[in-house]
């Protein structure tokens, strides 16, 4: 019939169930009934606006007198939501945050009762929309502060309470129910290694995977590699949730405490560092800038929503690099350009970071993935010169205007600077732990000449999963220079890879990898810092593994990086950070001089090793192209016993097919080296390309 008259008769019906449903007899059912009379005035369409609204708010907060977050948390999420949202749609602003922040209150005492981690990750996603619309209630009532903190609120809150737990085993004893599960866990993770072992092939010239049958060893993994390896995945996580159930955070024995503004302030070092927040919305995308000693100030770029601006990212970027990394490199150039226009990160510059020379990034969501630094600036001046006649600017990236680095969260952050400084450090270094690399024991014999006496572990022999965790407890800064690779479809099976097996970042977040006189990680490998990021904004990443297992700052990577570059990369690093300079500084001089390194200056540095390594590389990818034709020409014979059709020719057309691929590959890689053999020394800039300096990124501490 008609709505009007229904909402007028639902009105009469709900003001006569409250004659009998009294606050005193039946206070559930009266806080129901207050509820959803409140709904009904909301939706009125007799009257006048403002009064229906104002009615639906007194009895929305009459519900909410008995819905309170720690008595009946879930209803309680419902009619703040719904106060919140009532007040949102009228432009009450003050009023939709009280309602929004009751149903905040509810999400996170609910999440505090949750003894699963996959429940609470749950809670936050179903509820995102509360935290995005409180944000925006308060970025539109002027009060930046509260928005700020709403922020930090909705993300990593996963990695938080992980971090929390594990800070609180530093000192004290693994409890023996605990320790028994972590035996069962590292028994498990035994067995998928020998698993992953038997499908392993040698290296494709970057640090990622060492090969895992037919997938490209340069992108992350999208799924286990067998359906064996798969199974006992599963049953190792179920494994890693009975250690978790047990941990104090999760059991509800001790609680994470929102952040509030003024600490957040009190982790920037001084007055020249400021603090990006970014967060996307449904419409627009927010940058949240804190400094140290001066209100807060908000950048905002309308229309970059969620939908557009986000999943924009997720299509243009990641999705390239997983299925065609070419076209991915191809396109780094112009995509970067483009999204720094997105984000006006020159009027950001411009009005927002005058006197800033440190960046602290917190990204959100895809932004993740994106190396920021190499955003380029001045970028309208560009387009305007083009076409001019005049010669192009020099190209300038946001890396080159500020030191940046990178947190999840300012909680994280804060976790970071409560650990104690340790003043007098040891260095270790893993090296080349499949014996696959060419140019990582160059890398690490020039690091040992720079770091002060460290202990190193070469090789598969030396470099087991045993003496790897025994050195990561052992020494204060650790080099680590191998194989890895990201899951993006399961982030905890993320792995290193070692002599003897491997340590996957389910493990670094355990109790077992407890290493509070940690400071530095710098891990010279594939994908350390990339995953695939939810709703709820969780970067589990071999990265912040490090960071929740103890470490102050960690140097990663965020795509499949090259041997040689991240070579030269690293020890560039090392000599800057021996030279006094901090980790952020130390990262941009690395990269600058990687990118502006001539060959020339190549040859007169390290000609010695270079001609003696790449002849070697050529030679063996010869070797290796001559195996992978001899047997594609045995699979050809095999599949011409078999009719057209049948299963075994299908069966053996797939492996040609495969390894056709892997000849293509291997013979490009030895045309690049040839190339590279020939020209190097006359290259004015052979490591320009973003591919090679842009993917490392530090995280944690200055």
């Amino acid at each position: 019939g008609l709505r009007a008259g229904n909402i007028e008769l639902a009105i009469a019906c709900y003001t006569a169930a409250l004659e009998v449903r009294k606050r005193q007899d039946y206070p559930e059912d009266w806080a129901i009934t207050q509820n959803n009379l409140a709904a009904a005035y909301s939706d009125r369409i007799e009257g006048v606006r403002a009064e229906n609204i104002e009615k639906a708010i007194s009895y929305y907060r009459l519900a909410l007198e008995i819905r309170t977050p720690t008595a009946f948390p879930l209803d309680c999420l419902q009619s703040g939501r719904n106060l919140g949202n009532t007040a949102f749609t009228a432009g009450f602003w003050d009023i939709a945050l009280e309602g929004f922040d009751t149903a905040i209150q509810a999400v996170e005492k609910s999440r505090s009762w949750a003894t699963s981690d996959n429940i609470r990750q749950q809670m936050i996603a179903e509820s995102i929309g509360v935290y995005e619309k409180a944000i925006q209630a308060a970025v539109n009532n002027n009060q930046l502060e509260k928005a700020i903190e709403y922020c930090d609120r909705t993300r990593a809150q996963r990695l938080v309470d992980l971090m929390h737990s594990n800070d609180l085993y530093a000192k004290g004893e693994i409890p023996p129910a605990v320790q028994k599960y972590l035996q069962e866990f590292e028994a498990k993770q035994r067995e998928i290694d020998a698993e992953v072992e038997q499908l392993r092939n040698p290296s494709e010239g970057n640090k990622g995977l060492a090969g895992v049958g037919s997938q490209s060893r340069s992108r992350a993994g999208l799924s286990a590699y067998t359906d064996k390896i798969q199974e006992l995945e599963g049953e190792k996580q179920q494994i890693w949730e009975s250690i978790r159930r047990l941990d104090p955070v999760l059991a509800g024995q001790v609680q994470v405490v929102p952040m509030q503004f003024a600490a957040m302030q009190r982790l920037i070092d001084n007055s020249q560092t400021a603090i990006l927040c970014f967060y996307t919305t449904q419409n627009d995308t927010h940058v949240f800038v804190i400094y140290k000693d001066k209100a807060p100030q908000i950048h905002t770029c309308q229309g970059e929503g969620l939908g557009n601006f986000q999943n924009g990212i997720f299509e243009s970027w990641l999705s390239p690099y997983l299925q065609d990394r070419k076209i991915w490199q191809q396109g780094m150039g112009e995509f970067l350009s483009q999204l720094s226009r997105r984000l006006k990160v020159d009027e950001l510059i411009g009005n927002c970071l005058d006197g800033i020379q440190e960046l602290i990034v917190i990204p959100h969501l895809f932004l993740h993935q994106i190396p920021l630094a190499a955003l380029p600036v001045n970028t309208l001046a560009t387009e305007e010169r083009a076409g001019t006649g005049a010669p192009p600017l020099q190209r300038v990236f946001l890396g080159d205007k500020f030191l940046i680095r990178y947190v999840p969260s300012c909680r994280i952050l804060e976790y970071c600077h409560q650990r104690p400084i340790i003043e007098s450090l040891k260095y270790g270094i893993v090296e080349n732990a499949t014996d696959d690399l060419y140019f990582t024991p160059f890398e690490c014999e020039q690091i040992a000449t720079i770091v002060p006496e460290p202990q190193r572990l070469k090789g598969s022999q030396q470099a087991t999963v045993a003496t790897y965790r025994k050195l990561a407890q052992n020494v204060n800064v650790m080099h680590s220079s191998h194989h890895a690779v990201s899951r993006l479809d399961n982030p905890l099976e993320s792995r290193l890879f070692l002599g003897d097996g491997s340590i996957t970042l389910g493990e670094l977040m355990t109790p077992g990898w407890r290493l509070p006189q940690l400071s530095d990680v710098f891990m010279s490998c594939c994908e350390t810092n990339l995953a695939s990021t939810e709703i709820t904004d969780n970067l589990l990443s071999l990265g912040t593994g490090f960071l929740c297992a103890g470490a102050r700052s960690v140097v990663s990577t965020l795509w499949a990086v090259d041997d040689f570059a991240t070579s030269l990369f690293s020890i560039f690093y090392y000599q800057y950070r021996l030279e006094g300079l901090s980790r952020p500084e130390a990262l941009r001089r690395a990269q600058v001089r990687l990118r502006t390194i001539s060959g020339a200056e190549l040859k007169k540095l390290y000609q010695p090793q270079i001609d003696a390594l790449l002849p070697r590389i050529i030679g063996d990818l010869k070797r290796k192209l001559n195996l992978v034709q001899e047997e594609l020409e045995g699979l050809e014979s095999q599949q011409d016993e078999y009719k057209k059709g049948t299963a075994e020719y299908k069966e053996l057309e797939e492996k040609l097919n495969k390894k056709t691929e892997e000849e293509v590959q291997i013979r490009k890689r030895k045309e690049g080296y040839e190339s590279l053999q020939k020209n190097l020394y006359t290259m004015s800039n052979p490591f320009d390309d973003l591919i090679y300096w842009s993917g490392f990124i530090c995280q944690g501490l200055h």
